[in-house]
């Protein structure tokens, strides 16, 4: 079967209800005209995950081929949008007005999905080195990282996003993460060379991988 929803199969369920497509395009080092026509080409030929980051960079031009295919072909609903909280110890109390700032630039009023892109909040690091701990003790890191997911989780409340996970987790974190989270999160997304390593089972917790593709090789659309 194939439509807006892709095809049968192409779909994960999360612990929310909300279905999460199998497939994504990835945004990281995409930039200017080219990012723009690169969402634009996925979701002419499928794709229905875009995924980004308020730290790649590029998330207005991501939000101007968003634009074009809502007032063309698609609606809002049809598209499962994720971005990612990169949070600074300056910042915790800013959440909520980063979320906003992703939201006008990508042009939509709800995320799909939001991640807490690294689990230590800290001014150093960038999209795929995680941020230095400087030293810092552990319970200083459960001190902020209580902070921010309990900031995640108000998000929920507002409306401003559907579902909250986490991102380059490890099992330990996790862990303590659900010690005193109120909501679990959704996901936990690692890079290829993490997945092994974080590939134990969380009740409710869904792992998503992310992949670096050739550009040079012919690389086929999920939905043909």
């Amino acid at each position: 079967m194939k439509g807006k929803t892709g095809v049968v199969g192409s779909h994960f369920v999360l612990n929310t209800g909300a279905k999460i497509p199998a497939i994504g395009l990835g945004t990281w080092q995409s930039g200017g005209d080219l990012c723009v026509e690169a969402v634009r080409t996925a979701l002419s030929v499928g794709y229905r995950h875009i995924d980004c980051a308020h730290l790649y960079g590029n998330e207005i031009e991501v939000g101007e081929a968003l634009g074009e295919a809502f007032n063309v072909s698609l609606k809002r609903e049809d598209v499962f949008l994720t971005s990612k909280l990169y949070c600074t110890m300056n910042s915790l109390n800013k959440i909520e007005n980063y979320v906003r700032v992703s939201l006008k630039n990508l042009g939509v009023s709800y995320l799909d999905l939001y991640l807490m892109h690294w689990p230590d909040s800290s001014a150093f690091g960038d999209a795929t080195d995680p941020p230095s701990k400087s030293g810092s003790e552990h319970r200083q890191f459960l001190n902020r990282l209580k902070q921010a997911w309990k900031a995640m989780e108000a998000l929920v409340d507002l409306g401003l996003v559907r579902a909250i996970g986490v991102s380059n987790f490890s099992v330990q974190q996790i862990k303590e993460l659900l010690k005193f989270a109120k909501v679990v999160p959704a996901v936990n997304q690692v890079g290829s060379s993490f997945l092994l390593a974080s590939a134990i089972h969380f009740e409710q917790i869904f792992i998503t991988g992310c992949s670096f593709i050739d550009l040079d090789k012919c690389v086929p659309p999920p939905f043909q």
